[in-house]
């Protein structure tokens, strides 16, 4: 892949995250659509690999949810509109580990750092609400990203 069209599709992912966590439910079935789509366009090989990162995702927000860490706005419990998040991010991740060679420190780095910042900006744009204080919060989730990071990475550079 070529290093321009690397760069388009992450600005293309950032903008993705910026409309699901900024529009939500108003535009879920484009973002179902559009996650759907970028799977379909993966390798079939790494289609499985793909879902169980998605998978992995959704189980952690899951068990922060559980854990009343936060809840996404406008939904009781998990949003049709971060399902298509987390499929989006899984594709785009395993892209981006197709062009870079990051290796465990690097993915632990990123997480922990990207990953509440993420959740971060989400909250400021009202796509989630705290309901513990935010230093908790943001450490649950640098611990989490932390550990998930590295285990998408693994799985997703797995060779069958």
């Amino acid at each position: 892949m070529s290093r321009l069209r690397f760069w388009l599709l992450t600005f293309s992912f950032d903008i993705y995250w910026g409309l699901a966590v900024g529009l939500r439910e108003r535009i879920w079935l484009l973002l179902g659509g559009s996650a759907l789509f970028a799977w379909l366009l993966c390798p079939r090989d790494i289609k499985l690999r793909v879902l169980l990162a998605a998978l992995g995702g959704i189980a952690l927000d899951s068990l922060w949810l559980k854990l009343d860490l936060f809840s996404f706005s406008g939904s009781a419990g998990f949003p049709a509109w971060m399902l298509a998040l987390w499929l989006m991010f899984a594709c785009w991740w395993w892209l981006t580990l197709s062009r870079f060679a990051l290796n465990r420190r690097w993915q632990v780095a990123i997480g922990a750092l990207g990953g509440p910042f993420s959740y971060l900006v989400g909250e400021r744009l009202g796509g989630l609400q705290w309901h513990q204080p935010p230093v908790v919060v943001l450490t649950a989730l640098a611990v989490g990203w932390a550990l998930y990071l590295p285990f998408a990475s693994s799985l997703l550079r797995r060779k069958e």
